[in-house]
């Protein structure tokens, strides 16, 4: 086998990663990482937050301002991460959508809204994450501005008490 030889300009100082930096093209994997939550609680506006990516994109949902089958956005991160974000209805009439969007995601981002905090599609969607064996998630407190400080610190505690003894235990709690 031939010794493989850089191209010119390609060297990378020693410690440096080689080749230019991390970028769409260059990313080194991929992560699925799905939404979940109740209906109106700011998931569909986290993605488009996060990617510049409005993924209800049927006529039906610009119409209703709800979203009602699964969008689809991409982020490369910092560190180079390619990952495809997966927005899922939260309408209780919309569950089988949000079935397949979660199906088999690497990490779940379960948004809920402090101005109105848990409500039953939370809990509906955590059953179904925990169901589908998803190991990994962040709890992303949306409408943080809508609330003041002390609001916000009652809605985290019912976060937490909804999420003890799941995978979601320990997970970090971003307001946002």
């Amino acid at each position: 086998m031939a010794k493989r030889t850089p191209t010119a300009g390609t060297a990378a100082a020693p410690g440096a990663p080689a080749g230019p930096p991390p970028g769409p093209a260059t990313a080194r994997r991929l992560a699925v990482v799905g939404t979940a939550g109740h209906i109106d609680h700011g998931k569909t506006a986290l993605v488009r937050r996060l990617t510049g990516v409005d993924t209800d994109r049927l006529p039906e949902e610009k119409k209703r301002g709800i979203s009602i089958d699964l969008g689809f956005a991409p982020l490369v991160t910092p560190a180079g991460v390619r990952v495809g974000l997966v927005d899922v209805p939260g309408h209780e009439r919309f569950v089988k959508n949000m079935l397949a969007g979660v199906g088999g995601v690497d990490l779940v981002l379960l948004v809920i809204a402090a101005d109105e905090g848990v409500m039953p599609q939370t809990r509906e969607h955590l059953a179904i994450v925990k169901l589908l064996g998803v190991e990994r998630g962040v709890i992303v407190l949306t409408k943080r501005d809508l609330v003041d400080d002390d609001w916000l610190a009652l809605v985290t505690r019912d976060v937490r008490a909804l999420v003890a003894g799941t995978f979601l235990a320990e997970a970090p709690i971003v307001p946002f």
